[in-house]
């Protein structure tokens, strides 16, 4: 049962993205989020390497799934950006 709601602020491309795989899946772009927060973050599947800094976690996770187009300075931007809400 989903008994929380949060606000997520995207780039266009990152809704654009986000948009595209909730068509291809035949599925809502909550869920979508919603399962990759899972399949990354989960405990039970220990995905979290705590030895990573935050920083090199995003970037395994953007190598895995081939993203392309974000710098290391722009990832921290919006980390950082992220931190202040």
């Amino acid at each position: 049962m989903l008994t929380h709601r949060t606000n997520v602020l995207l780039t266009e491309e990152d809704n654009q993205l986000l948009t595209l795989l909730a068509t291809r899946y035949n599925t809502t772009k909550g869920d979508i989020i919603r399962r990759a927060v899972r399949q990354i973050y989960h405990p039970q599947k220990q995905a979290i390497k705590k030895s990573l800094h935050p920083l090199e976690e995003i970037h395994r996770i953007i190598k895995k799934h081939h993203i392309k187009g974000l710098s290391p300075q722009e990832i921290k931007e919006y980390i950082n950006y992220g931190r202040k809400y």
